[in-house]
């Protein structure tokens, strides 16, 4: 027994010794010491990490969507992407009614920033208002709006100047035949001229419109027209009531009274949209929870007079934040609405409730931010977006989708 100890014990010390040499001669590069053990490459025979990639993915973001007004039923896309189906194509395209892009419209290097929203204008030109964050489109210095011709080329009649210092959130033209067009904005001057950052009116030659003054917060976010013929623009404002309609000067129309604190909360209008069948109400949607004091969902229904609409009652899925409605062109007083949960949409009967022949399933992985009709009498919706799946199905960003929710592209 003392002799297998004795053996043992001196194999024991041996590989210790021997343990301890290899690390003396590993660590002695670092100033001696298993405690300054080197792991670099000229020892430890790793493979280099790979390197970057060089050509990471494109963005796919679409953050507007808005169909041709020429009968054509091709839409227009917007957003932070740079290409389209392996075509060139920064931040905006015109798309056929297959889905395919418009080779017609040429935009060349396109636009150097983010593309927010896009109008078509309504005086049957073809052309489209494009406002975002950019300052140059194609060469050719812009700040943050243009107006672009049918082939893509930019209507140098519309003469902005230096435009905008930051940029512009959303583009309306006006519906009294003026061609002038309405642009809000987080900026405080146009042209080198100051502007209250907010709502202005621009002429449809691109100067602005003096005549046409809001002060400051009115309509960064969102503007609607009103349908009745007035005039008169639907718009979100930054401190209470949050919300107001506007006479075609600029000045708060008094017969839309939005009681003594509107929508409570702090800058908590989000999304406007006048009905269009000839009442003079208006969809509004943020994320509010009242209006004057009385309780609602985050998406309400108010009459032409700015009383709340009773007979709108949205459900529970419409809360905590609405920040995209359209309203439906089928005659039906439908509207679309994101919501958080249900898949990131829904269409909603003219008394609030669900449409439940509007079914998405699992919806999209991420809230659409834009929702346009189809205008070719098929009941068809466009959505754009950042999402990559709807229902199960792989998209990039855009789908169009049947009355009934389901995928066509």
């Amino acid at each position: 027994m003392i002799v297998a100890s004795s053996k043992w014990f001196r194999r024991l010390l041996l590989t210790s010794i021997y343990v301890l040499g290899i690390l003396g001669i590993l660590g002695s590069t670092g100033g001696g010491g298993y405690g300054d053990l080197d792991f670099s490459s000229d020892y430890l025979d790793f493979p280099p990490p790979p390197p970057p990639d060089p050509s990471p993915p494109p963005e796919k973001q679409v953050n507007s969507v808005a169909v041709a007004l020429d009968s054509s039923d091709d839409v227009y896309i917007g957003g932070k992407f740079t290409v389209f189906k392996n075509s060139a194509a920064n931040r905006i395209a015109r798309l056929n009614n297959d889905g395919s892009l418009d080779t017609g419209f040429i935009t060349g290097t396109g636009f150097n920033g983010d593309v927010l929203f896009i109008a078509p204008a309504n005086d049957g030109s073809g052309d489209v208002y494009v406002g975002g964050y950019f300052t140059n489109y194609n060469g050719t210095a812009v700040g943050g709006i243009a107006r672009l011709n049918l082939d893509g080329t930019l209507d140098t009649f519309f003469d902005t100047g230096t435009g905008f210092d930051i940029g512009v959130r959303i583009v309306a033209p006006a519906t009294d035949g003026s061609g002038d067009v309405y642009v809000g904005s987080y900026s405080t001057s146009y042209n080198g001229t100051a502007v209250g950052s907010g709502l202005v009116r621009l002429n449809d030659d691109g100067s602005l419109d003096a005549g046409f003054a809001t002060g400051s917060g009115w309509g960064q976010h969102d503007i609607s027209l009103a349908t009745d013929g007035s005039g008169d623009i639907y718009v979100r404002g930054n401190s209470s009531p949050h919300f107001a309609r506007l006479n075609d000067d600029g000045t708060i129309d008094a017969n839309f009274d939005t009681g003594p604190s509107g929508f409570n909360g702090i800058q908590s209008v989000w999304a406007v949209a006048a009905a269009i069948d000839g009442s003079g109400d208006v969809y509004v949607g943020g994320t509010f929870s009242d209006y004057n004091a009385t309780a609602t969902k985050s998406i309400v229904r108010l009459n032409s007079d700015g009383s709340l609409d009773m007979g709108f009652v949205a459900g529970s899925e419409f809360e905590p934040t609405i920040s995209v409605i359209t309203v439906a062109i089928d005659g039906s007083g439908d509207i679309y609405a994101d919501t958080k949960d249900f898949g990131g949409i829904r269409r909603l009967n003219n008394d609030g409730s669900t449409d439940i022949d509007f079914v998405t399933g699992s919806g999209f992985t991420s809230t659409p931010r834009s929702i346009a009709l189809a205008t070719d009498g098929s009941g068809d919706v466009y959505m754009g977006g950042d999402f990559t799946h709807y229902n199960g199905s792989s998209v990039d960003s855009l789908v169009r989708l049947t009355a009934g929710g389901v995928l066509v592209r």
